[in-house]
């Protein structure tokens, strides 16, 4: 437990993998990397070297001293191998001890069978089905030279190894855990445990954690050797009760002839999966391989039904990720080692909880060792899309609006001026684009629906076509009143001065307002971004804007009516007039934004998802999941088939 590993000082603090760690601070020995060479003793030019400290628990009565241990040769551990180990030399011994701790199940292959306790199944399952994290530790003498020793192979070094026993270690949830994994399951987020730890261990943690809810049916899947082909089999059981051992969903198993020169199984009773469209599969690392090679038509339907995958290496949890994203799924991935570092490089979003070797892999890193930052990530990530899709929304409304303007007035024989191009090019929209994506993440729970990812679907079209139908109608409701007036006269071409008209006046003067009304339209809130108000740089930019353009529109100095070509009209009365056409428009497109598209086509669903978006249809993991729950006959290319018994006769 105190050389065994790949703990290192950095800046005279110990760094490394967290298990490593702390198993380490538990002995009470400290470590030191001498800078001198020591060369007499070790044989070794930089030896890493663990002592007891004063308080570690150890008994030194049968030990000469000093005890020192000189690390001369690392094995780092990696997850295919299952397994990590040290040669070491003890001060003062002319022999080397080899010190291997890694999985039980490898550690037992790799150790002398008369070594071996014949109890060790059994205990085993005992801790590991309370969800203690259990690893195996064993020893061997090496009676080799320091040269002959780097001539050997990693396999002759961890051979024939004396079993010394179990570390059996409770890695304790953190507070936070339980909560985020409640509010992503709440958001009908797929919430799937990738581990390299025990299968035992991993359920009861998954069972601890939420990731197996009460009621759930477990179907532990595991291999079995059936002719030339392995067999994938079943353990069935409900929340709460070991899965350890055959129900009697096994006795059903029987073999179907395949036509392929090999034994494939069927699965027949009462309680198949199929069933209840509640149950859960877990497997480890083995099956899933089998899976893969021998049965791939079934690895999208196992998956999509997935809960925990233990003892899986590093290759396979990459391969995990690549099959869910397969399926359309987003998928994020969470990991602190690096075995992590491709599944994390694969995942969509990967977030590290570590700032070792997982976080070079991975786009983020979190400060906190815990996954409350796997929320915070879908909130920025869906209030990034919201703004985004409103920020292009704005953009085009903005551009369709200068052109119904410009088109209106052409009708006319005018069109607006240079400077009130240039007034709301650069004072406008300029200032309210700027600002427009300064509105801050919702805070609140995670929202069930996603945000869409179509500008095509029909929810952002009905959004967009709605509000320019409201300005095209604000727009000639401010003409309109404009002809009401007996000293009002049609505009007619006269040269150089043709866009100082009473018309300009009217739809220029309403349409300020409506550049002003769109950013606040299309500034979605909750449940993706928080409310338009909060953000204070953009309400104090259209709450200047809105007191400009009341100014300009009522009683403009005269250099400035001059300087924007306005032809005020004779009645002050059309100016009032034209500010409750705009405050009416305010109000329409407001209400059409957030209780019509918002509130009932988003929120509500009035609006099925295959008209949303096109491409919900043709998602692979919604087909698969509604032939689970739907079906009573499933049966694919692989040969296994799971039936439905008691229904339609069967």
């Amino acid at each position: 437990m105190a050389a065994c590993h790949s703990l290192t000082l950095l800046n005279g603090e110990l760094a490394g993998d967290p298990l490593d760690l702390k198993m380490f601070e538990s002995t009470g020995w400290t470590l030191e990397e001498p800078a001198v060479p020591e060369t007499t003793n070790y044989e070794l030019l930089t030896p890493t070297i663990v002592r007891p400290s004063r308080t570690a628990n150890i008994n030194v009565d049968d030990v000469h001293l000093p005890l020192e241990v000189g690390i001369v040769q690392q094995h780092q551990f990696v997850s295919s191998l299952q397994r990590a180990s040290v040669v070491a030399r003890i001060l003062g011994e002319d022999v080397l001890r080899v010190y291997c701790k890694g999985a039980p199940e490898m550690i037992r292959t790799l150790s002398k069978k008369e070594t071996v306790p014949e109890d060790l199944d059994e205990i085993l399952h005992f801790y590991a089905e309370k969800g203690y994290r259990v690893i195996a530790v064993g020893t061997r003498m090496l009676e080799k030279t320091h040269r002959e020793l780097q001539k050997m192979t990693r396999d002759e070094v961890e051979c024939e190894l004396e079993f010394l026993g179990l570390v059996i270690m409770e890695n304790r949830l953190k507070p936070a855990t339980t909560p985020i994994i409640r509010e992503l399951k709440e958001a009908n987020i797929l919430v799937v445990m990738i581990t390299g730890d025990n299968i035992h261990t991993a359920v009861s943690v998954a069972k601890e954690c939420g990731i197996l809810a009460p009621g759930e049916r477990v179907v532990h899947l595991c291999v079995e050797s059936s002719g030339l082909v392995p067999v994938v089999c079943c353990e069935s059981s409900r929340h709460g009760a070991p899965i350890g051992r055959r129900t009697a969903l096994t006795r059903s198993w029987r073999s179907v002839d395949s036509g392929r020169g090999s034994s494939r199984s069927a699965l027949t009773d009462s309680e198949a999966p199929a069933e209840d469209p509640n149950y859960k599969v877990v497997m480890n690392g083995d099956t899933w391989k089998v899976l893969r090679e021998h049965y791939p038509q079934q690895v999208a339907r196992v998956i999509e039904r997935g809960a925990v995958f233990a003892r899986m290496t590093s290759d396979q949890k990459q391969q995990l990720v690549t099959e869910y994203q397969a399926l359309g799924y987003y998928v994020g991935m969470c990991g602190d080692g690096a075995n992590d570092c491709g599944a994390l490089r694969a995942a969509h979003t990967g977030v590290s909880l570590s700032e070792l070797e997982s976080s070079v892999a991975a786009p983020f890193t979190s400060a906190d060792p815990d996954i409350v930052c796997v929320a915070r990530v879908l909130r920025e990530g869906r209030a990034a899309l919201t703004t985004s899709f409103g920020v292009f929304n704005f953009m085009v409304a903005y551009s369709l609006t200068e052109f119904f303007s410009v088109a209106f007035l052409y009708y006319f024989d005018s069109n607006l001026t240079d400077f009130q191009f240039l007034y709301i090019d650069v004072a406008m929209i300029v200032n309210f684009a700027f600002f427009f994506g300064m509105t801050e993440a919702y805070r609140g729970k995670l929202c069930k629906i996603p945000p869409l990812t179509s500008l095509l679907g029909l929810v952002p079209l009905v959004s967009l076509i709605g509000q320019m139908i409201l300005i095209g109608v604000a727009q000639y409701f401010s003409y309109f009143a404009l002809t009401l007036f007996p000293w009002y006269e049609r505009h007619l071409y006269e040269g150089d001065e043709a866009n100082e008209c009473w018309e300009n006046y009217a739809i220029f003067t309403v349409s300020m307002f409506q550049y002003i009304v769109m950013p606040i339209v299309f500034s979605h809130g909750a449940p993706y971004r928080r409310s338009v108000v909060t953000n204070k740089h953009l309400m104090i930019s259209i709450i200047i804007m809105t007191a400009v353009s009341i100014y300009i529109t009522v009683a403009p100095a005269k250099f400035l009516a001059e300087f924007l070509q306005l032809k005020m009209p004779n009645d002050i009365l059309l100016s009032y007039i034209v500010l409750a056409v705009a405050a009416f428009h305010f109000v329409i497109a407001v209400f059409f934004e957030r209780v019509i598209v918002q509130y009932l086509m988003e929120r509500k669903e009035m609006v099925p998802k295959c008209l949303k978006e096109r491409r919900v249809r043709k998602t692979p993991h919604l087909i698969i999941k509604r032939e689970l729950t739907d079906s009573d006959y499933l049966e694919c290319d692989s040969g296994i088939k799971f039936v439905r018994e008691g229904s339609s006769g069967k």
